[in-house]
């Protein structure tokens, strides 16, 4: 009797032991009736080993009662995994929390990451009504309750011990191999299956390296089996070779080694297959250098064997273009500054100040004032200087060549005796006369003297200087975003290496690792796009194929696979103009310098510069505006990919009517974010919400 007790303590215990970690980890709310919490076990695990994400919805009784439909809920996307819905273990739970009976119900997805960093795996969504009263007929109230978010850290597997012939299998496994038939001719081949089988995602199982002394290798189909359990993913991988004798008797197939890591040893291990041997009967011998096996029908496509330069940010993005644009009036203002009529009084001329000693009295007027005031007048007037006329007569004979008449060069070199005769020799007296003859003089001179042609200003040295230098800067731009591209050479390799290797999932993870070091690379995206084409993700192929293709938009070979999508991608938004990137930008560059030069010589000559002004602002402005629409197209700004087809709602909400459905890898215009929801709009007139989740942005990684 007292063995009783103990026995169902330990066998509840174990019970509660074998129960999922979402059901007795959580802390649930007292104050409602529907809990719902997420967690991923273990949160810490290595590239290729699996982590399980768990939903748990938790009703108590009086709220089970209530319930007249089933909640429904939205599990996130788990983007950079791979993710498998594992089967459901049997049901609903009923445990005892706090005192509390709840029935449980769980949600269980495998998880494997592909490369190493920190995943954000955004919050579940549940919606579920309840009556407001009880009658049958009473309305029903809307409730929307989400999960935590919750972080999987995915690191490398150890450096130390690695075998050389490790390909990147994680998982416990064990490997047997078989061939079709136990007797063969020479010359006839034979099929031979590697069979791995174990826990963990066989779909990542690269094939082994094979190689047999007495016969021609090729490889050949592989197949795939999953098995899941409640809490684990397992299955077996078949690898087939044929297998061509070259010699015949007794031949003796090798034991195939296969390494593999395992997450919970925390070593590398090896499984080998049991060595077998096959009569091979005589018959023709195939030479050693026979024709090899025909290829697949279809040929993956080909990389891009180097990374290249990156492509050039879009000039409007370029903090010296915008200082360039900012810079390109100021020449013209400062020329007009410079150059406008000046309405400050002007300095006291020599005619002026002989009009003002005309009017002083006799006595306060110098000869010798007069006759500098006069000399100075003549030489502004028409340039002749007083120092190279001196001797008699000089005045007179120059001033008639200055048009001057006879009468009045005759006056002036007499003006000029009296003037001297009074400065010089001695005369008093008398200045106030002279200085009345002297501007009455310099009246008629300036009116018979002929015009003299101003001379013009040309534009000074630094307005050339300047444009030279603008023209520099505009040449210069391209250097201006350059970056360092050394840390995406390694993934870009090791993705070519496993490309080549026919493990299509490991190199798009790889290329898309190299696009997110260099995101201005079109290699790494053109290359994540083709590796993610061979392992049949369409989504991911249109992602890194457009990339690409808006960072080289005269790529050929690019427009021809994304023809191969079965989502139009020449047309609307999705369609890329084969117009070299910078092209727009450096017309309205060169527009809006040349139209500031232009305004900025008239303003320096005096001349209108009013029109030149308008047209600059006008044409260069439209052209730089169409410039930037030009490049935020090709930047993919405010576009998005649909990678998870679902039907466009016309309200943001999981009960709204549903519409037409995109398909994979469409290219739509992002026109409104709302929460975890987002209008979009799609080519055919096709607008609508959907969840954030199934879109991948264009415009993401590329700055």
């Amino acid at each position: 009797m007292i063995l009783l007790p103990v026995l169902m303590f330990f066998q509840a215990a174990a019970a509660q032991r074998q129960l999922p970690e979402v059901v007795t980890r959580p802390r649930l709310e007292r104050s409602g009736g529907v809990d719902f919490h997420a967690l991923v076990v273990p949160e810490t695990v290595y590239v290729g080993q699996q982590a399980t994400y768990e939903l748990g919805v938790f009703l108590d009784q009086e709220t089970r009662g209530r319930l007249r439909r089933n909640p429904e809920f939205i599990p996130p996307e788990s983007r950079a995994m791979l993710a498998y819905d594992l089967p459901d273990p049997g049901g609903s739970i009923s445990v005892n929390r706090d005192g509390r009976s709840y029935e449980v119900h769980v949600f269980r997805r495998a998880l494997f990451p592909l490369t190493p960093g920190r995943y954000a795996i955004a919050p579940a969504r549940l919606a579920y009504t309840l009556p407001q009263g009880q009658s049958f007929f009473s309305r029903e109230e809307s409730f929307s309750l989400r999960s935590e978010q919750v972080t999987l850290v995915a690191i490398d597997a150890p450096a130390a011990g690695r075998p050389p012939n490790w390909a990147g299998a994680v998982g416990v496994w064990r490997a047997s191999a078989h061939v079709d038939t136990a007797r063969e001719r020479a010359g006839d081949p034979l099929v031979l299956t590697l069979r791995v089988e174990g826990t963990g995602n066989v779909s990542l199982l690269p094939r082994p390296q094979l190689a047999i002394p007495w016969a021609n290798v090729v490889a050949a189909n592989e197949r795939v089996r999953l098995d899941s359990t409640p809490s684990a993913l397992r299955g077996s991988k078949e690898f087939d070779w044929l297998v061509t004798p070259r010699t015949s008797g007794a031949q003796r197939v090798p034991a195939i080694r296969f390494s593999y890591f395992n997450p919970f040893s925390k070593r590398y291990e090896e499984t080998v297959s049991d060595p077998f041997s096959v009569q091979v009967a005589s018959g023709s011998v195939v030479a050693g250098d026979s024709t090899p096996a025909p290829p697949p029908p279809e040929q993956p496509l080909p990389l891009r064997p180097a990374m290249g330069d990156e492509a050039p940010p879009p000039l409007g993005d370029l903090a010296a273009v915008r200082w360039l644009l900012l810079i390109a009036p100021l020449p013209a203002l400062l020329a007009w500054i410079a150059k406008r009529p000046r309405r400050v009084r002007a300095p006291t001329t020599p005619g002026e100040r002989l009009l003002a000693m005309a009017t002083l009295p006799h006595g306060e007027v110098v000869a010798a004032d007069v006759r500098s005031a006069l000399l100075e007048a003549v030489r502004r007037r028409t340039g002749l200087d007083a120092v190279s006329l001196t001797q008699p007569g000089a005045w007179a004979r120059a001033l008639r060549l200055e048009g001057v008449t006879d009468e009045t060069a005759g006056d002036v070199e007499a003006l000029l005796d009296a003037l001297d005769a009074a400065a010089f020799g001695g005369a008093a007296g008398g200045g106030a006369a002279l200085a009345v003859r002297a501007a009455s003089l310099h009246a008629r001179i300036d009116g018979e003297a002929r015009r003299t042609r101003s001379s013009r200003t040309r534009p000074a040295a630094t307005a050339r200087a300047g444009s030279i230098a603008l023209i520099a800067l505009l040449a210069a731009a391209g250097a201006l975003g350059a970056r360092d591209i050394v840390g995406a050479r390694e993934p870009f390799a090791r993705g070519i290496a496993a490309y080549a290797g026919a493990d299509y999932l490991r190199a798009a993870r790889l290329f898309e690792d190299a696009s997110r070091a260099a995101p201005r690379v079109a290699a790494a995206w053109a290359n994540a796009g083709t590796a993610a084409w061979a392992a049949a993700d369409t989504a991911d192929a249109v992602v890194g194929w457009q990339h690409a293709l808006r960072l080289d938009p005269l790529a050929d070979d690019l427009r021809d696979r994304l023809a191969r999508v079965r989502a139009p991608q020449d047309v609307g938004v999705a369609r890329v103009p084969a117009i070299p990137p910078r092209a727009p930008s450096a017309f309205a560059l060169l527009l809006w310098i040349a139209g500031w030069t232009a305004a900025a010589r008239a303003c320096w000559r005096r001349r209108p510069a009013l029109r030149l002004t308008i047209v600059t602002l006008v044409l260069a402005g439209s052209a730089a505006v169409g410039a930037r629409l030009f490049e935020d197209r090709l930047e993919g700004r405010d576009l998005a990919v649909v990678t998870d087809p679902g039907a466009l709602r016309a309200l943001p909400a999981l009960g709204s009517e549903g519409g037409a459905v995109p398909l994979v890898g469409e290219v739509a215009r992002v026109v409104q974010r709302q929460g975890v929801w987002t209008r979009v709009s799609l080519d055919g007139d096709r607008d609508g919400w959907i969840a954030s989740e199934r879109l991948a942005p264009l415009g993401e990684g590329r700055d």
